[in-house]
C-alpha cells in the first residue's frame, strides 16, 4: 500500500526486495564509476600479488630440494636469489595496491557521503510542513547524519573487499585444480557447509540491523525533543521520569546492538571451523600421497598455505557483513525519505511573478476563492472561504481559536495546498508559480519566533543575504531594534544562542521585523506578532509594524481587536468560514460576532484593571 503523500512509509526488511537499497547506492556511485574501476583494477593487482605468495614458497621448497638432493648449490641459490626479488617486487605491488584500493575507495565513499548529505536535506528541505507534522527532527536528522555515515564504509570497504574476497577464492581454486585436481576436492569438501552457514546468518542479520537502525532513530528523536525541551522538563520536575525514559530507550538501543553483533560473532565459528576441517583433510589425505609417491612434498606445502588464504575471504565477510547490513538499513531509510513525493510541488514551467518592488505601489492582490482544506481527511479546516486582498492594502483576521486563522495564512504562502479551490496572487492561480517566486515575494511576521544560532547581524542578514551592515542597522531602526542591539555585550555581532535563547520575546520580535524590512516583499503576513509581549515593548512593535506594512499587501491574524481597528477590511472566521467580512465601525454596528468578542475583551480588560495585576493598565508588568 502506497502512504500518502508527505508521509514516510515503513516496510519490514523480510518483504522488501534487496534491490532497493542496492539501487539507491549505484545512483550515488555513478558518476564515481572512473573512480571505483580504479579501485577494482589495484584490488586484482593485490590479488594477484597474494596469489602469486605461495607459488613462490612452492618453488622455493622445490628449487632447494633439488639442489641439495643433486649437491648445485649455486644454482639453487640463484634460484633462491630469483624467487627473493620476485617476493619482494610481488610485495611491492601488493603494498601500492592496497594504498590505492584503500585511498581511492575512501575518496570516492566520502563523495558519495557528501551526494547523499546534500541530496536528503535538498529533500527535507523541499517537503512542506505537513510532511514534518507527522516526523520527529531528531529522527530525520540521524538519517542526514547517522545514517549517510553508515555508507562510507560499505563503499570504502564492503564493495571492493566483496569483489577482492570473490576473486581470491576463484584464484584460490584454479590454483587448486592445477596443483591437483583430486586433493583439490577433498580441500573443498568443508567450503559448502561454510557458505550455506555464513548465507543462513546474513539473511538473520538484516532483520536484526535494521531494528537496530530504526531504535537508534527513535532514540535520537527523543533526546533532540528532550534537549529542545530542557526548561519545560526542569520547570516541571520531569528530570526523572525522562531520565527512565532515555534510560529504557537506550536500553532497548543496546540489546538490539548487542544481539546483531551476536549473530556477527556466530559467522567466526563456522569460518574457523571450515578452515580447520580443510587443514586437517588436506594434512590426510595430502600426507598419505606424499608417502606414496603421488604428490610432492612441495605441492602440499602450497596446498596448506593456500586452504588459508582460500577461507580469508569468509573471514572478510565476518567484519564485512555487519557493516554492509547496517549501510543495507541505512539505504533503506535514505531511500523512504527521497522517496517521498511533495504534497506541495514546484510546477516544471511555474510563472515566475518577478522581482518583489518594495515599499512602492504593489500589483499583488491576494483571493482566496471558494478555499476548503483539511489537515486529515473529512476533518475540514476551512470550509468555501473566499476573500480578497487589493494591492497596498491590509486584511485582518480574527476569532476564536481553531478558526482557521493561521491556516488561512499558511496558503499564501503554499505551506500548504487547498483541498478545493484556489488561491490567487495577482490572479494567477498559486499552484501554477514558482515556489521561489511566489516566497520571494512574501514575508512573514511570527509569534513564535524562530532566530538561528548566530549573531544578531546575521538573523537579520537572514531577510537578505547580500544586504550591507548600514542596510542591517537601517532596517533594525526602523524595527525599534537598533537601541537594544548597542546595549548588547558585541552589539550586532552578539551570538543570539539556539533559537534566540539569550534574547527577550520582545527583543526577538523586533530583529524578526528587521529581517522582514531587510527582505522588503511587498506581501507581507503577521500572525499574533505582538500577543506575548508588555504594552510598552508592543507600542514599539506596533510603531514597528506600521512602518513595515506601508505599502504593502497584508495579512494580519490578531487575538487583540485594538490592534486590528484600522484594517481596510476585517474577515470575522468561525467554524473554518468568514462570518462577517467588513471594516471595524461597520462590524461594530452590526449586532454579530465580531462585536461580541470586541465587547467580551473589553470586559476582561476591565477585570483585569479592577484586580490590579501585572500586566492590566495601571497595574505593573514585566519588562520583555
Amino acid at each position: 500500500m502506497n502512504a500518502p503523500a508527505g508521509t514516510l512509509s515503513f516496510t519490514h526488511p523480510k518483504r522488501e526486495a534487496l534491490g532497493a537499497p542496492l539501487r539507491t547506492l549505484l545512483v550515488f556511485l555513478k558518476p564515481y564509476r572512473g573512480l571505483m574501476l580504479h579501485v577494482f583494477f589495484w584490488m586484482v593487482v593485490v590479488t594477484a600479488c597474494g596469489l602469486a605468495g605461495p607459488l613462490l614458497v612452492r618453488d622455493l621448497v622445490r628449487v632447494t630440494r633439488i639442489g641439495v638432493e643433486s649437491n648445485n648449490l649455486s644454482a639453487a641459490w640463484q634460484g633462491i636469489l630469483l624467487i627473493a626479488l620476485a617476493l619482494a617486487v610481488s610485495f611491492g605491488l601488493r603494498s601500492l595496491g592496497q594504498f590505492l584500493t584503500f585511498h581511492l575507495s575512501h575518496v570516492a565513499a566520502w563523495k558519495v557521503c557528501h551526494d547523499m548529505r546534500v541530496a536528503l536535506y535538498r529533500k527535507l528541505q523541499s517537503l512542506s510542513p505537513a510532511f514534518y507534522a507527522n516526523r520527529q527532527t531528531g529522527e530525520l536528522a540521524s538519517r542526514v547524519l547517522k545514517d549517510t555515515d553508515n555508507i562510507e564504509p560499505v563503499v570504502a570497504d564492503n564493495i571492493h573487499e566483496g569483489a577482492l574476497s570473490v576473486m581470491v577464492m576463484l584464484g584460490v581454486i584454479a590454483v587448486f585444480i592445477g596443483l591437483d585436481a583430486r586433493l583439490t576436492l577433498v580441500a573443498l569438501l568443508p567450503l559448502p557447509l561454510a557458505l550455506i552457514g555464513v548465507v543462513v546468518l546474513t539473511k538473520r542479520l538484516i532483520p536484526a540491523f535494521d531494528a537496530e537502525s530504526e531504535h537508534w532513530g527513535a532514540f535520537s528523536g527523543l533526546v533532540h525533543d528532550n534537549l529542545s525541551g530542557i526548561r519545560e522538563i526542569q520547570v516541571f520536575n520531569r528530570e526523572h521520569h525522562e531520565l527512565a525514559r532515555i534510560h529504557k530507550d537506550s536500553n532497548v538501543v543496546a540489546e538490539k546492538q548487542i544481539y546483531a553483533r551476536k549473530l556477527a560473532a556466530t559467522l567466526q565459528p563456522v569460518i574457523e571451523g571450515a578452515t580447520g576441517a580443510s587443514m586437517v583433510l588436506v594434512v590426510l589425505f595430502g600426507g598419505w600421497q606424499v608417502l606414496q609417491g603421488g604428490l610432492n612434498v612441495e605441492d602440499m606445502v602450497a596446498f596448506l598455505l593456500y586452504v588459508s588464504v582460500l577461507y580469508q575471504p569468509l573471514w572478510m565477510l565476518v567484519g564485512v557483513t555487519e557493516n554492509f547490513q547496517r549501510g543495507l538499513a541505512s539505504l533503506r531509510r535514505i531511500g523512504e525519505v527521497l522517496a517521498v513525493q511533495p504534497d506541495v510541488d514546484d510546477p516544471p514551467d511555474g510563472v515566475d511573478l518577478g522581482r518583489a518592488r518594495g515599499q512602492t505601489e504593489s500589483p499583488f492582490r491576494i483571493m482566496l476563492e471558494d478555499v476548503t482544506f483539511g489537515y486529515l481527511p473529512g476533518m475540514p479546516v476551512l470550509q468555501g472561504v473566499s476573500v480578497a486582498v487589493p494591492p497596498g492594502q491590509t486584511l485582518a483576521l480574527v476569532g476564536h481559536t481553531g478558526a482557521g486563522k493561521s491556516t488561512f495564512a499558511n496558503l499564501v504562502p503554499r505551506f500548504y495546498d487547498p483541498q478545493q479551490g484556489r488561491v490567487l496572487i495577482d490572479g494567477v492561480d498559486a499552484r501554477e508559480v514558482k515556489l521561489e517566486s511566489l516566497r520571494r515575494n512574501i514575508s512573514m511576521v511570527l509569534q513564535d519566533v524562530f532566530l538561528f544560532n548566530g549573531s544578531v547581524r546575521e538573523n537579520i542578514r537572514f531577510g537578505n543575504p547580500d544586504a550591507t551592515d548600514a542596510q542591517v542597522t537601517a532596517a533594525a531602526k526602523q524595527a525599534n531594534a537598533h537601541e537594544f542591539i548597542l546595549a548588547l555585550t558585541n552589539g550586532y555581532d552578539t551570538e543570539v544562542g539556539e533559537r534566540g535563547v539569550k534574547l527577550s520575546g520582545g527583543q526577538k520580535q523586533r530583529i524578526s521585523i528587521a529581517r522582514a524590512i531587510l527582505k522588503d516583499a511587498p506581501i507581507l503576513i503577521l500572525d499574533e506578532a505582538t500577543s506575548a509581549v508588555d504594552s510598552e515593548t508592543e507600542a514599539a512593535i506596533q510603531e514597528a509594524l506600521g512602518r513595515l506594512m506601508r505599502n504593502r499587501t497584508s495579512i494580519v491574524i490578531a487575538h487583540r481587536l485594538s490592534t486590528v481597528r484600522d484594517a481596510d477590511q476585517i474577515a470575522v472566521m468561525e467554524h473554518g468560514r468568514v462570518a462577517e467580512l467588513g471594516k471595524h465601525d461597520a462590524l461594530m454596528a452590526h449586532d454579530g460576532v465580531y462585536r461580541r468578542l470586541s465587547e467580551r475583551q473589553f470586559a476582561g480588560a476591565l477585570e483585569i484593571v479592577g484586580s490590579g495585576l501585572p500586566g492590566a493598565p495601571g497595574g505593573k508588568r514585566s519588562e520583555a
